[in-house]
């Protein structure tokens, strides 16, 4: 029987980790919920250890202690520790940062995470260099950092951000300082080529940050829709939609809105943000202009939010002063970053009479 499992796994070799990969993406999704909670961050804390014990176990190969240590056996244990705690570290990154921003301008870093993670399991041999293994640690704690400093101050901003790149540059200089006492030949004989990456990774991030293509992490958007009518309930809303077209399949809401003139169109939101967070969300009104083919602003609306509430912080915008055509509203923070976009149709109100449909939000 020990014969045939080992016939398996040696026949399914090139299978094993994609699958382990998909499954452990899998389990993230479900076991990772929200970005505020200790369970969460345990979680990614506890790999940022393993990856880091690891890298500096390996790193001490020359040294008294590593010859001593160190087996054929131990070091193939631990870099597939290490490589573990890499994927299950970007794939939790990827999960956060996918909720949090519009793909369509945060796109750039959401595909650099997926291809860390990916790159962790499809390419581990070239995972197993140390110096990108310290890059690549370093690229993991930025990425921690600036969600996590603004969950614990309870604040979001420019001074916020760069506070977190100044935690994250000590906590990588401690890590060096400590390899550097573990094994100084070598730390010696790479150290400017890993600090000048270093360096570029955490100038990436904040320019990343400051173009507005990092998404706006710890906030993420729950929900969006557009309607007909808004009304606050004390507690909770009630809202106006007309039901989509039988074949719009995956769209409950239709997304062409009949409008006659002095009525308003509203644009409901939730945005999730930590516990006692407080900030201010903006929703931009855009209508494109076919002419020029381009998005043109007509009403940026200020909506202050406070975080703790598990669905999100809800509110909603409305318009009056429209033209027929195509409109989008982004729900954007105060930085300009994008945390979703719904886009909807004005057409005029003619002979079809609207079916309008009631729920409570």
């Amino acid at each position: 029987m020990h014969t045939k499992v080992l016939e398996l796994k040696e026949k399914y070799s090139q299978f094993i980790m994609p699958i382990a990969l998909i499954g452990g993406f899998i389990f993230d999704i479900f076991t990772l919920n929200q970005i505020d909670q200790v369970f969460d961050n345990a979680i990614l804390i506890a790999h940022i250890l393993i990856s880091g014990t690891t890298i500096s176990l390996l790193f001490s190969q020359g040294t008294s202690f590593g010859n001593k240590f160190l087996n054929p056996k131990r070091i193939s244990q631990l870099e597939t520790l290490m490589v573990f705690s890499f994927g299950a570290l970007f794939s939790g990154f990827v999960i956060f940062y996918t909720r949090s921003g519009s793909l369509l301008t945060s796109w750039p870093f959401v595909l650099t995470m997926l291809v860390l993670m990916l790159g962790t399991e499809f390419r581990k041999k070239y995972f197993l260099r140390l110096r990108l293994q310290i890059v690549v640690f370093a690229m993991a704690i930025m990425s921690w950092a600036i969600f996590f400093v603004p969950v614990v101050i309870k604040k979001m901003g420019p001074w916020i951000f760069i506070l977190s790149t100044l935690i994250a540059g000590i906590l990588i200089t401690g890590f060096l300082f400590l390899l550097g006492k573990i094994n100084p030949m070598r730390i010696t004989k790479y150290l400017r080529k890993i600090i000048i990456r270093i360096v570029g990774i955490m100038l990436v991030f904040n320019i990343l940050y400051f173009t507005n293509i990092l998404p706006p992490i710890p906030l993420s958007l729950k929900y969006k829709a557009v309607y007909y009518d808004v009304k606050r309930l004390y507690p909770g809303y009630l809202a106006q939609y007309e039901k989509s077209a039988w074949y719009e399949f995956f769209q409950k809401r239709s997304h062409t809105m009949y409008w006659r003139e002095g009525e308003d169109i509203f644009v409901f939101t939730q945005v999730f943000a930590p516990t006692e967070l407080t900030t201010t969300i903006h929703h931009v009104w855009e209508r494109y202009n076919s002419n020029e083919r381009r998005w043109e602003t007509r009403n940026t609306i200020p909506i202050s939010i406070t975080g703790g509430r598990s669905d999100g912080y809800r509110g909603f915008s409305k318009k009056q002063s429209l033209e027929y055509g195509k409109w989008r509203v982004k729900t954007e923070t105060r930085q300009g970053q994008t945390l979703g976009i719904i886009r909807f149709e004005i057409q005029e109100y003619g002979p079809k009479i609207r079916e309008l449909i009631t729920e409570e939000l």
